[in-house]
């Protein structure tokens, strides 16, 4: 019975992976494009421009060839393989290998079931491929593999330039509360951002050595702005619903969880400060996956209820089919292809259309926007077919 499980689980886990690398195309927003054309700017001009401010060279170097010689399936697929392999192992580091057994695929579903999660880490993008070798540097830490974790912790800074705050908190506060050695300290940190730098040379010598392509700010938004931002689409990446039933159970299990949260502060200082780098960066919900993955680790150290976890599941399930606005926004920008940009909203409630069906008329129009970016190969682009021409 235990096998028949495992196999069913198994297939489950096949049959999505390859229904959703097939379906995305090259995704719903302007990272796919970016990270492809610095690959086809490279193979074709010899010329280096990084995806956006910071670059991602890790991303374009990555994504760009398979995209150029085989298109989006592969990419997808790779994304899939990086998030579910990401989400298993932070679960097996922060819990026992008989815990670990029991509850990983139940975890595996619940990160799965949040559409906005989901959705965000399975197209071609490096918020995927950043959570991947993050999360494989904390198990490793926690192995005490000094030596392999600050490789992937290296990878992961040059991934996503957030994650050397990250990557930064998690071995000092190993040296801290753990009490690691100084020495192991200063080696794992000297190997690790000299990894994360060299990836970031490519980037450097773009800028001429300048540093103004990594302070990029949204300085035309308040700070009050950027919180109210950061409320709502964190509201959002939650779920509409389950954000509600995670509060009643924080609530219900208060002294719970403060002692969960003094216990592992490891997590609650890297959900701290991740809130505060989408607060200064108010803008992909893809920033926070791995606050709302650490959210659901702390549940399964506060929840010993099952039912609960599926009941939160069934909340997750029903944002992709129904969902409901609180506010309607007025926009800077009205023409199809430019920026989102909310300058105003108004109280206006009503059920509307799930997250699934209006990500899937934004996932259209964004293509279809991203796509003149690549001029010639713009038709090939929109029907994720490889880029190389022939």
């Amino acid at each position: 019975m235990i096998i028949l499980k495992k196999n069913l689980a198994y297939t489950f886990l096949i049959f999505i992976g390859l229904l959703v690398s097939y379906y995305k195309g090259y995704g719903d927003d302007l990272d796919s494009s970016g990270l492809v054309k610095v690959f086809i700017n490279i193979y074709e001009n010899g010329d280096y421009s990084p995806s956006r401010f910071q670059g991602s060279f890790v991303s374009e170097i990555f994504y760009g060839p398979i995209a150029f010689f085989f298109g989006s399936f592969i990419g997808n697929l790779f994304s899939y393989i990086f998030f579910l392999l990401a989400i298993y192992f932070i679960f097996k580091a922060y819990f026992d290998n008989y815990f670990f057994n029991k509850n990983i695929f139940l975890f595996i579903l619940i990160c799965f079931s949040n559409p906005v999660l989901f959705l965000d880490n399975t197209n071609i993008s490096d918020s995927s491929l950043g959570l991947f070798f993050f999360s494989i540097g904390i198990f490793l830490l926690k192995k005490n593999n000094k030596f392999y974790s600050s490789i992937f912790f290296g990878l992961a800074i040059g991934t996503r330039i957030e994650y050397s705050l990250y990557v930064f908190l998690t071995l000092f506060l190993e040296l801290i509360l753990n009490k690691k050695s100084l020495k192991d300290f200063k080696q794992i940190t000297i190997f690790t951002y000299l990894i994360g730098f060299l990836l970031y040379v490519p980037v450097l010598i773009h800028y001429k050595l300048e540093l103004h392509g990594f302070t990029n700010n949204y300085s035309d938004i308040s700070f009050l702005g950027k919180l109210i931002r950061f409320i709502y689409k964190s509201y959002l990446t939650i779920g509409i619903y389950s954000s509600l039933l995670i509060l009643l159970i924080f609530y219900k299990n208060f002294e719970k969880l403060k002692n969960i949260l003094i216990f592992n502060k490891d997590l609650s200082t890297i959900i701290l400060f991740s809130s505060l780098v989408f607060i200064y960066m108010p803008t992909k919900t893809s920033i926070i996956s791995l606050l709302i993955v650490f959210v659901y680790i702390i549940l399964f150290k506060i929840i010993n209820k099952t039912f609960l976890f599926y009941l939160l599941i069934i909340f997750n399930l029903a944002y992709y089919v129904i969902s409901y606005q609180i506010f309607e926004f007025e926009y800077k920008n009205l023409k199809k292809c430019d920026p989102i940009v909310a300058i105003g909203a108004k109280f206006n409630f009503k059920f509307t259309n799930g997250y699934f069906f209006q990500r899937d008329n934004f996932l259209k129009n964004q293509i279809e926007c991203s796509s003149k970016l690549l001029k010639n190969r713009s038709e090939n682009f929109l029907n994720g077919k490889r880029l190389k021409l022939d």
